[in-house]
């Protein structure tokens, strides 16, 4: 246990504030830690069990996260991350949370465990213009190009720009993040082999580069990484100077930025202008992402029950939210057919409707009645 090595440990702290949480059913060993910190007594080495590996613990997390983007979710990872800062799983998971604009601090997470996250955070920060399989191996071979790079000097300026290049055309791919990540803490990348990539990358490049439909900023972003692995390469020198003569800048950073700004302007098939999309649908979408982000307690008065309840969604578009549910008590389990959310009220099996109340936090009766509801 930390706390027998250090009273003062921020982490250890920060696992018991996560453990407050966690524990619905019974927090007596979280308040008897409490107390036993506060008088100064020692803590009994078995008083909470055989001693945790920190490694696994942070593997329950991960598991226990599940694939449903929440702030509970990023909670987890973050405590993840506090046991076990080498994991390549977490950190990329951390990374991507942060690239579509999330804020991945522990005391904020706390803070807002149960508020959903913006609608913006569940699809990535932009579309790319490429075909996906296009897309995913230029985006690997230049994962692979700046790892080599960063191998060599962390600080490659060639190095850095290839990971600039791979996330505009993969905006998620796996290795880049992680790239990403390393970058800003004292990481050396991972030792790559000793075949170099920059033949099969300069090849791709050029593959794309004559493709059909490419705007004319994909192609000055494809034409300035050709001349940063190959600075006397001809034709992208041309092709460059002739978007100089133009007024265009031809830097690799304005290309890049410029291209990212386009990217993220640019509508995307996957979410509907803000013409199409109803007011009343981004709040559906809130409040289904609240809904999902954790599981919560049903009280039904007039039968003295309590029940654990999940929500899971199953429809395509989060604007007309749908899914299953599954409530659990005891040893007994029941599986409700449906809910869906229409006009801010949740709807289950098409009879029992629920609105939220946003100050205390519950999932109330919306004909008024206080027979039951969620919390």
């Amino acid at each position: 246990m930390r706390f027998n090595k250090n009273r003062a440990d921020p982490k250890a702290f920060q696992l018991l504030r996560l453990s407050d949480l966690l524990c619905t059913l019974s927090r007596d060993k979280v308040f008897y830690l409490k107390g036993l910190l506060e008088s100064g007594a020692n803590i009994p080495d078995k008083a909470f069990g055989p001693a945790t590996n920190e490694g696994d613990l942070a593997k329950h997390f991960v598991k226990f996260a599940g694939s449903r983007p929440s702030h509970f979710q990023l909670l987890l990872f973050s405590s993840a991350y506090l046991l076990d800062p080498n994991s390549k799983r977490v950190t990329i998971a951390i990374q991507r949370a942060k690239r579509r604009g999330l804020n991945t601090d522990f005391e904020y997470l706390l803070r807002n465990v149960n508020q959903p996250i913006p609608t913006f955070a569940l699809t990535p920060p932009y579309f790319p213009e490429l075909p996906a399989k296009e897309g995913k191996t230029l985006a690997s071979l230049a994962a692979e190009y700046a790892t080599e790079k960063l191998y060599e000097n962390r600080e490659s300026l060639l190095g850095k720009r290839m990971v600039a290049l791979g996330l505009l055309v993969d905006p998620e791919n796996e290795e880049l993040l992680y790239l990403m990540s390393i970058l800003g803490m004292d990481k050396r990348s991972e030792s790559v082999s000793h075949t170099s990539i920059k033949i099969p990358l300069l090849r791709k490049l050029a593959e794309i580069s004559i493709r059909k439909g490419n705007s004319t900023l994909l192609n000055n972003l494809l034409h300035a990484s050709m001349i940063e692995i190959e600075p006397d390469r001809f034709a992208s020198i041309v092709f460059l100077q002739k978007m100089k003569e133009r007024g265009i800048k031809i830097d690799f950073e304005s290309i890049a930025l410029e291209y990212e700004q386009f990217l993220k302007k640019k509508r995307t098939p996957d979410r509907p202008s803000s013409s199409t999309v109803q007011k009343g649908e981004l709040l559906d979408a809130d409040l289904s992402n609240l809904l999902t982000a954790k599981r919560w307690t049903l009280t039904e008065l007039h039968t003295k029950q309590t029940w654990f309840v999940s929500f899971r969604r199953t429809s395509k578009s989060i604007f007309k939210p749908e899914g299953k549910c599954q409530g659990v008590r005891g040893n007994n389990l029941h599986t409700w057919n449906s809910w869906k959310i229409k006009n801010s009220i949740l709807i289950i099996d098409g009879y029992a409707r629920y609105a939220y109340d946003r100050n205390s936090k519950v999932w109330k009766q919306a004909s008024g009645k206080k027979d039951s509801f969620f919390h």
